[in-house]
């Protein structure tokens, strides 16, 4: 747990979000400094701006399923999710590229090493974020596996098939770094 005081000031954000399907739970955010501590157990760093994204955890994002399983009919939102909302994010993971074409300007940014087919744990929606790119990425840059750190807009945006969660978070407008 992550200690705060305990007379904290505890933050609205993300109560107001209207999550498609899902009702946001209130939890417990504070400041501390720069960073936003929710819940005692997750550190959010930034303001939420282009300027200063919030860096966030695999850790963070997954525990969206602590309470929204729809399949289960499970429809809580966490508020330190719904606070995510919106907010320009940053955050490392192994991408993923749509295979052959030309330059692409989408992908898909995961916890765990995944190549679409054969190598690697495929992902869950709570560990995988559909992305749009500002700018395309030409072939000649583009690797079976890669990681890499990507910045952008976060939106909590479940997609359901009958009640069975496929797709839980998109990033907009977003940049990516890849490590060398």
């Amino acid at each position: 747990r992550i200690e705060v005081p305990s007379d904290a000031p505890t933050l609205d954000l993300g109560l107001d979000r209207e999550i498609p399907d899902a009702t946001v739970i209130p939890g417990t955010l504070v400041r501390d400094g720069d960073t936003i501590v929710a819940d005692g157990l997750y550190r959010i760093p930034g303001d939420g701006t282009r300027d200063s994204p919030h860096v966030v955890s695999w850790d963070l994002l997954s525990s969206a399923g602590s309470g929204y399983r729809p399949s289960l009919g499970e429809r809580s939102m966490p508020q330190r999710i719904a606070a995510l909302d919106g907010k320009w994010i940053r955050i490392e993971g192994y991408v993923a590229f749509p295979l052959g074409g030309a330059d692409t300007s989408e992908l898909l940014v995961m916890l765990n090493q995944w190549d679409g087919c054969c190598i690697g744990i495929p992902p869950t929606p709570y560990d995988a974020i559909e992305v749009a790119l500002e700018k395309a990425v030409p072939p000649a840059e583009r690797h079976s596996i890669s990681f890499g750190t990507l910045t952008g807009r976060l939106v909590v945006s479940p997609y359901l098939v009958e009640n069975w969660l496929v797709g839980l978070y998109l990033m907009d407008d977003a940049s990516v770094r890849f490590e060398s």
